[in-house]
């Protein structure tokens, strides 16, 4: 036993610490694996059995939309694409909210998500700013997303592409020396 410590001791300090890791390139399948294995059995084993209580009506779709919009869409796009608005490169990536894999969480797995966050993720909490009725909310615009029509898929579009066009623009006026892609 005392022999699995010290080569469990050396692990953690000296090789992992060596390796490169950098947020830029893949990592293998076998951490891949485990890193959604754990973070799966997590959110499953801590979150709530619940259904949202909201229903998604216009009026709760439009206050999800607001508070989804402002809090969510600048890493998980306005569509929930998972194009941030950063342009950077994340790991994980940042969860597509409209394919099968986030969609096939739980109502409460959602909840339990937003509210805690998931660490080493850059997925952030918003339980001590946000109240209960808020995350809902962004739990069913983020399911309404998975479902848009056409034009609103359309409006979302152009509304992204403008966004895009004014943090390009802002950028070059606050840093005109420098070359922006």
């Amino acid at each position: 036993m005392f022999c699995y410590l010290i080569v469990a001791l050396i692990l953690i300090f000296l090789i992992l610490p060596s390796i490169n890791w950098p947020a830029t390139s893949r990592p293998g399948q076998v951490e891949s694996k485990l890193a959604d294995y754990v973070t799966s059995e997590w959110v499953r084993r801590h979150a709530a059995k619940e259904t949202n209580p909201f229903r998604p009506t216009p009026e709760n779709l439009k206050a999800g939309q607001g508070d989804f919009e402002e809090h969510c869409a600048t890493c998980h796009g306005l569509d929930g694409s998972g194009e941030n608005r950063f342009g950077a490169d994340f790991y994980p990536p940042v969860a597509k909210l409209t394919d099968d894999d986030a969609q096939s969480w739980s109502d409460g797995e959602l909840y339990f998500i937003i509210a805690n966050g998931i660490p080493m993720t850059g997925m952030p909490g918003f339980s001590r700013n946000h109240d209960a009725k808020e995350i809902w909310g962004m739990i069913l615009w983020m399911r309404h997303l998975a479902q848009l029509s056409p034009p609103e898929k359309a409006a979302l579009e152009s509304r992204s592409h403008m966004s895009t066009e004014q943090h390009q623009k802002m950028m070059e006026e606050s840093h005109p020396e420098a070359e922006h892609h």
